[in-house]
């Protein structure tokens, strides 16, 4: 089959080439599983300026198209502009009749989409204006109500398929009538060989490596080191964090009081590296608040990796982590709960490590890629026949 793969973003901030997220490693990666069965597969994907590039995993022989890019996106990087602040109609206007072009040169069997509503409304506004392919829409996350849902049900009802991969997000599509198909797939980041041998202590750490946001959790995780800390101090209670425009004040001056509470920022110094933390750790902390997509990657990949997960009880993350089993499940913003639930994974270090064997065990037989192109090439031949 020919397939033609529509992502909105997929250039980045320069130098953070191999810094890709989740809502890009998804589609870049069914890419490469597509091309392993034999299909011939094109990325479509925006234009982008002198201060982006492409990330470093796409394969060099990808044939990509150029369109325009629809939405005021100007500045997010530096928190100018905001993801949804909408779009200009003559450029969306451009951008479809690029779309339309290129899947009439290329004669695609079928055009796949990866994103959220906004995604879905360009699918269905794609067929509506005389897109002759056939469209499927892999949906990361919802958001209902819709503005102008009057305009946007008639567009989601001219997709042809729609693919989640959690049940979570199942769900919350078809409460809203829209059939969806899910399709698991599997952990793209393999944190055990980006380590590439290096030399590993013996696991002694508990890890928090996300932003340093209240989104994130960070407060939650802070005055949970803060009270377990002292309890064990042979034990490393650690950051590992990006720079963010708004992160939380005052974690150095925390890490201070604390001897074994460090702050790690990337880029890391000599001999720090991000799988290094993780593969030493004995637990990750990870109580986000706001999640922006379903799996939570991080959350998936740590588990892969072999490491329990404390994370919060909400949308996807109890179809990964297994409460008491591969990790604890924790009520948004607890501190009491989370301290509670960390105090019992370091009180027996022995089920510490049986827990993450299980993690690794249970996240290799539940999500993988094995089936996963076969199950999107069935979606493909199903509307085609249709």
């Amino acid at each position: 089959m020919k397939i033609g793969i529509f992502v909105s973003v997929v250039a980045g901030q320069k130098g953070f080439e191999s810094n890709v997220s989740g809502h890009i490693q998804v589609p870049l990666q069914s890419i490469e599983e597509l091309r392993a069965e034999g299909h011939e597969v094109h990325l479509i994907t925006n234009e982008f300026g002198e201060d982006r590039s492409l990330p470093f995993c796409l394969a060099k022989d990808l044939k990509i198209h150029f369109v325009t890019d629809s939405r005021n996106r100007g500045g997010v990087l530096e928190r100018t502009g905001k993801p949804g602040d909408g779009f200009s109609f003559k450029r969306l206007r451009q951008q479809v009749s690029e779309i339309k072009r290129i899947c009439k040169q290329e004669q695609f069997d079928a055009l796949h989409l990866f994103g959220y509503n906004r995604t879905a409304h360009l699918a269905g506004g794609l067929r509506l204006f005389g897109v002759k392919t056939p469209v499927v829409v892999t949906i990361f996350g919802t958001f209902f109500p819709e503005r102008l849902s009057f305009l946007t049900k008639r567009l989601w009802k001219r997709i042809d398929a729609v693919v989640t991969a959690t049940s979570f997000v199942k769900n919350n599509l078809e409460k809203e009538g829209i059939s969806t198909t899910q399709i698991k797939h599997g952990v793209i980041r393999d944190i055990v060989k980006e380590n590439a041998g290096a030399t590993l202590a013996n696991p002694h750490r508990v890890l928090f490596w996300r932003d340093l946001t209240v989104d994130n959790g960070a407060d939650v995780v802070i005055e949970t080191y803060k009270k377990l800390a002292p309890k064990y101090p042979d034990i490393n209670f650690d950051f590992a964090v990006r720079q963010h425009w708004e992160p939380i004040e005052g974690i150095d001056e925390i890490a201070a009081e604390h001897k074994n509470i460090t702050l790690y920022h990337f880029p890391y110094e000599e001999g720090i590296t991000l799988p290094k933390l993780l593969l030493e750790s004995l637990c990750v902390v990870m109580p986000i608040r706001k999640m922006s997509i379903d799996p939570q990657l991080v959350i998936a990949e740590t588990l892969a990796a072999g490491i329990p997960v404390i994370a919060t009880d909400q949308r996807s993350n109890p179809e990964f982590v297994v409460d008491g089993e591969t990790g604890a499940l924790v009520p948004l913003g607890d501190v009491e709960a989370t301290t509670e639930a960390l105090d019992l994974i370091l009180s027996d270090l022995d089920k510490a490590t049986q827990m993450g064997r299980l993690a690794k065990q249970d996240i290799a037989t539940r999500w993988n890629w094995g089936n996963y192109a076969k199950e999107l090439v069935a979606v493909y031949k199903g509307i085609i026949r249709s």
